[in-house]
Formats: structure tokens, sequence, C-alpha cells
């Protein structure tokens, strides 16, 4: 039997836009001996001979720094939910390095799970031609458009912000812990269909790599040892009940489309620019994010360009059984990677 929190969830992530308004309370700025840390991190990865990315914590060491980032750790994991870290010069660092400097930061934090089935550890976000709008089977990394508040596969997103766009991009988080104790207080009849969840549609990145392929229902939300968690993507909810011809009901639609009216309402919205050098540590149980349309550039070289890690951390949050496998690929596992059956 589903477990349901019918009290108002008190935890540190439940906040709203005024609450955060003063960004000097998630914003952490590197210092000089801070970025002198991580060129000689850098400078021993490279001199060790070994790969570029792929090394753990240890092959980066931090000794100053390492500290800020597990305060950072613990405002994601156990706090607000979020964090920026800023001023990281990424203009200093041919493109090689940064994502060393970048996949070293992360280590400190957890072990990065495969994004798209070829692999990809590293992803850009930029746009890339998708129409996230228009086309069902297109994901919102590759494109310009508009995307809905939502979660990610991973325990944590890191965003790093290389290159700004010219006009629009503006990053929004909305807490979903906030956006339950609302439904609690003013629509607890839809909690039911919330708990119960929907199929997702994997998009031609399941294990059988067709474009029909869906997964089970996962909730929107879990409470799961005494830990309130949500997944939360219209676009492939109501996509994979499209393909499996399971029409959604007047009730699901409704669920669906409330927790979307809440998180972009201005009372929970929490709007900011990603500055270049902002890498942006995002909890994927307890908040959504979204952002605005942006326009692109004529120049593929100078359009708005972000560096994504997907994260599981290394003390994972525990996770209900339905609600842990978003790809088909067992718990807390990433995108299905084509090429390694063959390979083994």
């Amino acid at each position: 039997m589903t477990d349901i929190l019918r009290t108002p969830s008190a935890a540190p992530d439940v906040w709203q836009r005024h609450d955060l308004a003063d960004e000097s309370r998630w914003v952490r700025t590197l210092t000089a001996a801070e970025i002198a840390e991580i060129d000689a991190a850098l400078a021993s990865v490279k001199a060790s001979g070994g790969p570029a990315i792929g090394f753990g914590k240890d092959d980066f060491p931090l000794p100053t720094l390492g500290g800020k980032i597990g305060a950072i750790y613990q405002d994601v994991q156990h706090g607000r939910g979020f964090a920026v870290l800023r001023a990281l010069p990424v203009r200093k660092y041919n493109r090689a390095d940064l994502e060393t400097i970048y996949w070293g930061i992360g280590s400190h934090m957890g072990y990065p799970i495969s994004q798209n089935p070829e692999g990809h550890l590293i992803a850009e976000v930029t746009d890339k031609g998708s129409s996230y709008a228009t086309n069902i089977n297109d994901r919102g990394y590759r494109s310009r458009d508009k995307l809905n508040p939502h979660v990610d596969t991973s325990d944590v997103t890191v965003l790093l912000c290389v290159r700004q766009a010219d006009d629009g991009g503006m990053s929004s988080l909305a807490s979903s812990g906030a956006i339950y104790n609302e439904i609690l207080a003013k629509h607890p009849d839809l909690l039911p269909v919330l708990y119960r969840g929907f199929h997702h549609d994997l998009r031609g990145e399941g294990p059988t790599g067709s474009l029909d392929e869906v997964t089970a229902r996962i909730p929107v939300f879990s409470y799961h040892e005494g830990l309130l968690s949500c997944c939360y993507n219209d676009k492939i909810m109501r996509s994979a009940h499209q393909k499996i011809g399971e029409p959604l009901t007047a009730e699901e639609l409704e669920a669906i489309d409330l927790v979307m009216e809440l998180a972009e309402s201005p009372a929970f919205r929490l709007d900011f620019r990603l500055q270049e050098g902002d890498l942006q540590f995002v909890n994927n149980y307890t908040l959504l994010h979204f952002r605005a349309a942006f326009e692109t550039h004529p120049d593929p070289e100078q359009r708005r360009l972000l560096l994504r890690l997907w994260l599981n951390t290394h003390e994972p949050r525990p996770l209900a059984d339905d609600f842990a496998d978003r790809y088909n690929t067992g718990p807390r596992g990433g995108v299905y990677v084509r090429g390694v059956e063959a390979a083994e």
C-alpha cells in the first residue's frame, strides 16, 4: 500500500520565491586561492598521464575548496536543494581542461551516469536544431525552446555555464515540497493520482531501442523512509500514455497541469540568469528546474552553451522501488548505452 504523506512537509527544501530572493544565501564565489587550487589539481591530473575524465576525487585534490564543495553538497543533499558556485574563469581554459576541471569538481559530490545512448557523461546543453516543443521524441537539452518544469534522472544535476545566450534562457527553480504542501492544502483529492504516477516515454533511448518503449508507472510524489521525493516531466508522461494507447483521464490531466501551474507561478518560481562561469547544483528529488526559450546565434561557436553532469551522490537518498528506475536500466540507472553488449 502506498504511504501518502498527509501532513505538510517541513523539510529544509520547502521554500517559496520570497524566502530566497537574497542570492547571497545560495551563491558561493570562488576566491583567487581556490582557483589556484583548481589549477594545481588540473596540473596533477595532466601530469599523471591518466584519463582527462573518469577519475575519482582523490585524483583531484582540493584542500581548501573541498570544504566549500562539501558545504554545497550539504545544501543540495540535505538543505534547500540547490546552490551556485560562481566565477570559474572558463575563458582561461581550453575545452579539454575545462571538462577535466568540471569532472574533478563533480567527483567530490558523486559519480556521473550516462545521459544518452552514446554514453556521454558530460553533455552539451545547447541548440542543436532539435524541436522540443513540436517533436514528440526530441529532448530539450538539444533545443532552444522553453523547457517546462521537470526533474532529471540522476540524484543531482550540475550545469556549468560556458556561454550565455544573447537573449533569453532565464533559469528557474521551484521546490517540489512547497508545491506538495499547496496541493495537500487545496487539492488533496489529487494526491492518490500523483502517488500512482504515470508511464514515462523513453523516446527510443531505452534498452529495446523502440520509440514506443515506456517505463512502468513512476509516482510523481513518493514518501519513503520519511523523505518526500518528486519525479515530474509532463512531456514524457503525456507522450507515453499517447504511445501506449492509454489516454490520461480528466483527473490525471488536472493533476499534471496543477503541478506545472504551481511551479511556474510567481509565488513558487525562483528566476535567475546563470552567469558565465557559474556551476549550478540541483537536487532532482526536491526541486523542479526549467528555463525560458532563448535566441540562438548563427555561429555554433557563439551559441549559449552549458555543460551538464548527471551525478549520483556518494550518499544516495533512499528511494522506493517503484520510484527509482527511470530508464528501464535499474535503480538510479542512466540512459541505456548502445553497443555495450556488442563490446562485451
